[in-house]
């Protein structure tokens, strides 16, 4: 009797008496998240709320929408989770995957967000990014929007004071060999999703407020008076020489994290998951997401409206590991208890 209590506690009251305190929150850290595993319980959740029929008609409904990268990220969470495809749709998707058709859908997304800095599907991200990563967005944003704040016009704050940080990052980056570089990717990317309205309203004022702080305006004004802002040779060394008293410390831990974001997707995703983000905290748990799944994240979240690992490990989800791990322990005790007693009626034999 008192081996069976044994058992029952260590076996069945142990892991329920973890699941409650790790859902109460009593116990964290990731250490802990770290321990249990994310795929089983992402996976479980996924098939649950995707039936085959409805990730086939996801798919085949973005591919309808010229939405290619969104019908391969599915198609990407559907293998994850084991969700079987139909060959019909396997067979669009190799249909799209052509050069050809890829060449047809990025060129001219590319060229337009390179010019004018804005995009709304990869190639366009891409090619605005791109384009301040040579300094050019930045220079053309800082005549656009510092003309309106010569001329006493409304102005974005956000852009202006984004772009002149930006070219603060590109000489950091030059000087440091390119130690600077996630800060100044950062910015880009942070640009970009402005641009494109995806930063949410309460991320936006935080960001809004440390632009601020890390550029003088009033001084950034007066700078910008004394220059041709349609020269871009002398605005790039007026706002150069002016950068160099741009402080962006508070700046610089958000640029690091989104950046890490987009390392563990690509641009696009980076720029469409800022709407899921109101505080920096939110932008940090975001990447140890994609730091697993990668560019399944933005679709994963989607579908189960979960932005953390931790929110899937439910109590039942719990439950339902806890008890696969009991009758698997229950299996060792179960063949620990078999040969101890075979080795019992042997040792009765021989004797």
């Amino acid at each position: 009797m008192r081996f069976f209590n044994s058992v029952f506690v260590l076996f069945i009251l142990a892991p329920v008496g973890f699941m409650y305190a790790y859902q109460e929150g009593w116990i964290s850290g990731e250490a802990i998240d770290a321990w249990i595993p994310d795929a089983p319980f992402v996976q479980a959740e996924l098939r649950e709320r995707i039936p085959p029929a409805q990730m086939n008609s996801i798919i085949t409904t973005a591919l309808e929408n010229d939405a290619y990268s969104d019908a391969v990220m599915y198609a990407d969470i559907a293998n994850y989770a084991d969700i079987p495809l139909t060959q019909a749709t396997q067979d669009l998707l190799a249909a799209e995957s052509t050069l050809l058709a890829q060449v047809g859908r990025t060129t001219g997304s590319f060229f337009e967000g390179f010019i004018y800095g804005e995009g709304s599907d990869t190639a366009g991200f891409v090619g605005a990014i791109s384009s301040d990563l040579t300094v050019i967005g930045d220079v053309r944003d800082i005549g656009r929007e510092g003309t309106k704040l010569v001329q006493g016009e409304e102005y974005s704050s956000f852009v202006l004071g984004l772009s002149v940080v930006g070219l603060a990052a590109t000489t950091a980056t030059v000087a440091t060999g390119g130690g600077a570089l996630p800060a100044r990717v950062g910015v880009s990317l942070m640009k970009v999703a402005k641009k494109a309205g995806t930063l949410t309203k309460k991320f936006s004022k935080t960001m809004g407020r440390l632009v601020k702080e890390a550029v003088n305006f009033p001084a950034l004004r007066r700078t910008l008076t004394k220059i041709d802002l349609s020269d871009i040779s002398a605005t790039r060394r007026a706002v150069d020489d002016y950068a160099k008293s741009v402080s962006t410390g508070k700046l610089d831990p958000i640029f690091k994290n989104i950046t890490y974001l987009e390392s563990t997707t690509n641009p696009s995703e980076a720029v469409r998951m800022m709407k899921y983000v109101d505080t920096p905290q939110d932008l940090a748990r975001l990447g140890k997401m994609t730091g697993k799944l990668g560019t399944k994240t933005r679709g994963i979240i989607e579908v189960t409206g979960k932005t953390s690992l931790r929110a899937f490990k439910t109590v039942k989800n719990l439950f339902l590991w806890a008890l696969d791990w009991v009758l698997w322990a229950g299996g060792v005790v179960a063949l620990w208890l078999g040969r101890m007693g075979f080795k019992g009626i042997a040792r009765k034999v021989r004797a």
